[in-house]
């Protein structure tokens, strides 16, 4: 039952609520702090929809309608649209009886599903519309009254329709859940995970308040991870990223290349006034919505053919995963909300998982033969324009080039410089350049899949 007061707090035009008799063909795509999304097909609208349930005990029935109430006022196209309020016990759930929102099912997945995709960023057009619509969005939630803070704001919970706009999801159910760093701090110790893209103070818990800075530094790593195409302080720990972080360390700015596109240097220094120590020095997203309205404005009449050219590359996917299936690499499309996380058999290829990407120590018999060495060898200048992730690969190579060249490649200062330092010391034969490819598929798994995936289109 829906709690005293029920749909009556909804004073805009919302759906009453949905029952199990309007739903079929549950299946579950995602899971979090705050409990499950599924996707289910609507009968009676012939539509599929996601439903996200919370957890048993965890928030308020009443909590969640208000927040429900919210998001259905003004309707912001940037912002997930609310189609009404679940009641009733989805298959296999222990609780007699669930209260959750009926949203929009997003077909094309999230920015972060975009990103392994595309192995790194979308054409500048699409980049800069998907961070303006951000901002547009987290606008949105900030001016309502009274305001919303999402506090989880990261490319998995950002949204793509069919057209590849922006919506945001999963705003202030931070709220609703009893602790999520309680809930998923197994998971967040292994890798960055959202710590990435959590403020400095708040891993001060004794004096921390939540407030409009904190999502505004979440913007401004996610700014960066548009930019580069990649996981902030990828595969690092959750507890060495809190120490670093505090210390002052951010995501490498070697990783953008402000001559790329115009505008470009604009959202950059954005970028680091939004992550800024001191959260008084962080702008309003009004201010950062100034900035990107701009930088869109001017690239808004290429944004048609970059949307059709990336959505014929996610369209044939599917038939161009069997180039990089021979480089020992499988990539999990995954279109849900919040990524599960999978269970891998074991019994006869023991795998590593990055992030979507599954290495198989299959990868032993390709690392064996000439194939790192063509793939070094022939995407040198892509390799140069675009690791990040140089210095950890300068680890790897360390025992075969020694102290001094490794010196010579950590001092070289950007990314790129780096990275053409390195290759002048690859000349050692095809055994280096094994372990360099070697490193590179450690390190930077999407960027080999896509490199991968170009080769076989061509």
């Amino acid at each position: 039952m829906l709690p005293q007061g029920g749909m009556e707090l909804f004073s805009c035009p919302v759906p009453g609520s949905i029952n199990d008799e309007s739903l079929e063909s549950w299946q579950l795509i995602g899971s979090g702090g705050f409990g499950h999304v599924y996707r289910a097909k609507h009968t009676k609208w012939g539509m599929d929809v996601a439903i996200k349930l919370l957890r048993c005990n965890v928030g308020s029935d009443s909590s969640l309608l208000q927040e429900a109430e919210l998001m259905c006022h003004g309707g912001n196209p940037n912002v997930l649209r609310i189609l009404g309020v679940y009641v009733g016990c989805p298959h296999g759930q222990p609780c007699p009886t669930q209260l959750g929102l009926v949203m929009e099912y997003m077909e094309r997945g999230s920015v972060a599903d975009l990103q392994q995709a595309v192995g790194g960023p979308p054409p500048w057009p699409l980049a800069f519309r998907i961070m303006h619509q951000i901002a547009l969005g987290m606008n949105f939630l900030h001016q309502l009254s009274p305001p919303l803070l999402h506090l989880d704001l990261k490319p998995s919970n950002v949204l793509l329709d069919d057209s590849l706009n922006a919506k945001l999801t999963d705003f202030g159910l931070a709220k609703l859940a009893q602790s999520r760093s309680n809930v998923d701090r197994e998971q967040d110790e292994e890798v960055g995970g959202t710590t990435s893209y959590m403020p400095p103070e708040a891993f001060q818990p004794s004096s921390y308040t939540p407030a409009f800075s904190s999502d505004v530094y979440s913007y401004g790593v996610l700014l960066w991870s548009v930019m580069s195409g990649k996981p902030p302080y990828y595969n690092r720990l959750s507890s060495l990223v809190r120490f670093r972080v505090t210390e002052g360390d951010r995501p490498d700015l070697g990783s953008v290349d402000s001559s790329q596109a115009h505008g470009l240097s604009n959202l950059i220094d954005l970028m680091k006034l939004c992550w800024h120590a001191d959260p008084t020095q962080r702008p309003t997203f009004m201010k950062c919505v100034n900035v990107t309205e701009k930088v869109y404005d001017f690239h808004k009449r290429k944004v048609h053919n970059a949307v059709c050219a990336i959505l014929e590359k996610l369209d044939n996917s599917n038939q161009n995963s069997s180039s990089f299936k021979s480089l020992g690499i499988t990539y999990k499309t995954n279109k849900a909300y919040i990524k599960e996380k999978s269970h891998h058999s074991v019994k006869t290829t023991p795998t590593q998982e990055k992030d979507g990407i599954v290495i198989s120590q299959s990868m032993e018999t390709v690392l064996s033969n000439p194939t790192g060495v063509r793939f070094v060898e022939m995407y040198e200048a892509q390799l140069i324009q675009r690791v990040s992730l140089v210095d950890p690969i300068a680890d790897d190579l360390k025992p075969l080039i020694g102290d001094e060249k490794y010196a010579n490649i950590i001092r070289s200062g950007t990314s790129q410089g780096k990275m053409r330092v390195l290759y002048s010391f690859l000349s050692g034969g095809a055994a280096i350049k094994e372990k360099f490819y070697q490193s590179l598929v450690k390190n930077e798994p999407y960027l080999v899949k896509d490199l991968a995936r170009t080769s076989s289109v061509s």
